[in-house]
């Protein structure tokens, strides 16, 4: 929700933020590559949401095998009975989708020694053992790594990429945060948790709890 928040400032609102929206894969890596034709040092760019990323990958790599994208696909095989692979030439779809997303768009990101990188994402409930859809092996690593009970949508080794994990939670209308891996951290206690105040403090919050001595 990065234009709601920074609405949110109304008046006092930073002038040195720019936007872009895209709606392929390809033009996420045409962005990226964009961004890090500009970037200086101290930049930070921010990803909202990685699991619609992933999607715009997978939809990429439906296409390229399957001429259509990942929901028409699934739609087409709902009408036709559940008849045909549930995914097709499973070798060459994910070669594609993970060449877009991991090589072409993620390593980019996460090798660069410039930028300041926050990648977003959503969770969601696991499916559970006896679903028609499975929960691949690198899901139920991650959850069991980092101690949730939830799902990361997008990428199932996105978590790995990242030098500090943090979760965000909402109860009764309090939000807090917990750090699930810190590998930044200037503390002892590198699995802390703390409240957020609002959605304009939340960077305050975190630096003086997991960056301040």
């Amino acid at each position: 929700k990065i234009q709601s928040v920074v609405q949110a400032y109304a008046a006092a609102a930073p002038k040195n933020i720019r936007y872009y929206q895209i709606r392929t894969m390809n033009e996420a890596t045409d962005t990226l590559a964009t961004i890090l034709a500009e970037r200086q040092p101290g930049d930070w760019v921010a990803v909202e949401s990685m699991s619609r990323l992933w999607e715009k990958a997978q939809d990429m790599g439906y296409m390229a095998v399957a001429g259509m994208d990942k929901a028409a696909y699934m739609e087409r095989r709902r009408a036709n009975g559940r008849t045909g692979a549930v995914t097709p030439k499973p070798d060459d779809l994910w070669s594609i989708t993970k060449g877009a997303h991991d090589g072409a768009f993620l390593e980019l990101l996460s090798q660069d020694s410039f930028l300041n990188v926050l990648l977003t994402t959503t969770l969601s409930r696991p499916p559970k053992g006896d679903g028609f859809i499975k929960e691949s092996q690198a899901r139920k690593d991650v959850r069991n790594e980092f101690g949730i009970d939830m799902g990361l949508e997008g990428a199932p080794r996105l978590p790995y990429y990242a030098q500090t994990l943090l979760l965000l939670d909402k109860k009764m209308g309090q939000v807090s945060c917990r750090v699930l891996r810190d590998n930044l951290s200037k503390t002892d206690d590198v699995a802390v948790e703390f409240d957020v105040a609002d959605r304009k403090s939340f960077a305050s919050d975190f630096w003086a709890t997991c960056r301040e001595l």
